[in-house]
């Protein structure tokens, strides 16, 4: 099995019952000899036949005792042939969605299929065919559109078009033409429908993270998640492991300091920082204890989320979007460190 999952929309009833409620109201009207006083007015009957046997069932006569002509004007109509469109076609990573019940969000893929079908007129007289041709044809530019309901809940309605073809006349006689004959039109028509799938529920996305880096800085930058310690370090200042900023086993500049978790951003990095060993800041004289580091490559960091919180399906609401920008300093701005002198009183940085 394609699915192991049954399901049944019951698509193409759905497509012949729109179908055949075109035509299930046409009204025939005959009037005297002047044309000016009506006589009769006839709601033409509809059934879903084939042509042939159709045609048979209201001429037979076993008794000879029901002319033909008490029975006409009749409409039938036919499905014929099936065949998928290539020119609706759709990405396969393309799903449809709708809601049902109110707060569930479902999706069901949808295969785009052209359905023949034909439509006969038995009339008596060629008057009654071309008064009943001209309540049909108006309303084809080629095209005709219906609105159907496939899923039957009002949660995915879907535009059809359907498209007339072409037209056909030909006429059946039976017995003495002066006295019995049928007059047969035939109209096709190509109805663009769908084959639906199996559907499922998913669930709502309700946040959505961007962020982005560069490979510029992934060799040179460094996030530090700190966790014990005092101080806080300043934007741009030489922070450095070891016991002296001469003797470091390692150097880097800062560009952030997250207070809130105890995160740092270093640029420019030389050596190797690890982790259990103090951290310090040349500068702000701030000392953390090293807990975790990573290579950080990451410039901003974008959050989208719905507002309200609380939106739903269907609901009318806005968005807020949070920008949270990783500042880096211009790497042609550095520090010699040949410059750098300490004093058990004084650090001073000479900048270049």
């Amino acid at each position: 099995m394609l699915s192991g999952n049954h399901f049944y929309h019951r698509t193409v009833r759905k497509l012949v019952v729109a179908f055949g409620s075109l035509f299930n109201n046409i009204r025939l009207v005959r009037y005297d000899a002047a044309n000016t006083t009506e006589i009769e007015r006839i709601n033409v009957p509809l059934a879903y036949a084939n042509k042939e046997k159709f045609y048979k069932r209201i001429t037979e006569d076993p008794n000879l005792a029901n002319p033909t002509q008490t029975i006409l004007p009749r409409m039938a109509f036919e499905m014929g042939a099936i065949t998928y469109d290539p020119l609706r076609k759709t990405s396969s990573h393309i799903s449809n969605f709708y809601t049902y019940p109110a707060s569930t969000v479902n999706q069901v893929r949808l295969s785009p299929y052209n359905f023949d079908f034909n439509l006969h007129l038995y009339v008596r007289n060629n008057e009654d065919g071309l008064q009943i041709i001209e309540q049909i044809l108006p309303y084809f530019t080629p095209d005709y559109t219906l609105t159907v309901d496939f899923l039957n809940n009002g949660s995915l309605p879907l535009d059809v078009p359907i498209v007339f073809n072409s037209i056909n006349y030909e006429q059946n006689y039976e017995g003495d033409p002066e006295t019995t004959r049928v007059l047969t039109w035939s109209l096709n028509f190509e109805v663009k429908g769908y084959m639906i799938g199996p559907t499922s529920e998913i669930k709502l996305i309700k946040k959505v993270t961007a962020n982005v880096a560069t490979d510029n800085y992934q060799s040179t930058n460094r996030k530090i998640e700190c966790s014990t310690g005092t101080g806080k370090y300043k934007y741009g200042e030489l922070v450095y492991q070891g016991t002296s900023v001469h003797e470091a086993t390692a150097r880097a500049y800062v560009s952030k300091w997250d207070s809130t978790a105890n995160n740092l951003y270093l640029f420019d990095v030389s050596g190797d920082f690890v982790a259990n060993s103090v951290i310090s800041g040349v500068v702000s004289r701030a000392k953390y204890n090293v807990s975790a580091i990573e290579a950080s490559t990451q410039l901003v960091n974008i959050t989208v989320q719905p507002n309200p919180l609380t939106a739903n399906v269907g609901d009318d609401f806005g968005f807020t979007t949070t920008i949270e920008e990783y500042p880096r300093i211009d790497a042609s701005i550095g520090v010699d460190s040949s410059l750098i002198s300490v004093d058990s009183n004084l650090i001073s940085v000479d900048l270049l």
